[in-house]
């Protein structure tokens, strides 16, 4: 069984999160179209918008540094996940940060060469590994991500998927309201070190490599192959110039790649 949490809520949550933050390019031709880059919205550590309005985050700061490299002007749009994956769909977003190659999204848009890797891993109680209430448990997992697929294909019959954006999801399992946390290794583990997640580990090992894609990309619009080039051309500037590892110490305590 599967659930999607506040519909209704997280639609006019993405009205009021679809705000633009302006980088400017050194050397962005002044005819040259902002590129619309997406973010997530609620995805600590890797982007976050507070309740103020003050974005943040490794993956915001990556794609600042990105623009700077390709000189481009960039606009950055914060959406739930499955509001970004709808969006590059539709043709209202050039980027989108922090995503895998997959064949269901080969369709609609490109991807750059992955800038880090990551596992996925249960988050819970300790111990809680169980059959949950009423013999079903109930799983979390941000909507439309590959941990979604992975649950629906693997455990559809023995738990509760439940879609939400991730720092929902983590309030959710807090308040008792999940029993597990399926996520990328990397957010969880920042979860783990916050003292909200003192009370939690991972649980098991990381699932296995086959299960999902390990390599993060940028998805790029479908069909800019110029773009597509630059971005990947501004990646290894980025890495080689030692600006990436710089923003990796900022929030992880390991090299992401």
């Amino acid at each position: 069984m599967e659930r999607v949490w506040g519909a209704p809520d997280l639609l006019r949550l993405a009205g009021v999160l679809a705000l633009s933050l302006l980088f400017f390019g050194l050397s962005a031709p002044a005819s040259a179209a902002p590129l619309r880059v997406g973010l997530d919205s609620n995805y600590p550590p890797f982007s976050l918008v507070d309740r103020r309005g003050h974005a943040s985050g490794f993956d915001l700061e990556v794609a600042e540094e990105l623009c700077r490299a390709m000189g481009r002007q960039c606009e950055f749009v914060f959406l739930p996940l499955d509001g970004l994956l709808e969006s590059m769909r539709n043709g209202g977003l050039d980027l989108l940060l922090g995503v895998s190659e997959t064949d269901g999204r080969r369709e609609f848009m490109d991807f750059s060469k992955p800038y880090f890797r990551a596992r996925s891993v249960y988050i819970g109680r300790p111990g809680d590994m169980g059959t949950g209430k009423d013999g079903v448990v109930r799983i979390g997992a941000r909507g439309g991500s590959v941990q979604v697929g992975h649950l629906r294909n693997r455990r559809a019959e023995r738990a509760e998927v439940v879609q939400a954006e991730f720092g929902r999801l983590l309030d959710m399992l807090c308040a008792g309201e999940l029993d597990l946390v399926l996520a990328n290794d990397l957010a969880g583990y920042s979860f783990l070190l916050s003292e909200r997640g003192r009370d939690f580990e991972v649980l098991g090992d990381p699932l296995p490599l086959d299960s999902f894609p390990s390599l993060v990309n940028i998805g790029v619009r479908k069909g800019e192959e110029g773009l597509r080039e630059e971005l990947n051309r501004a990646i290894r500037s980025i890495r080689f110039s030692g600006v990436f590892g710089r923003i990796n110490r900022n929030y992880f305590p390991y090299t992401l790649y």
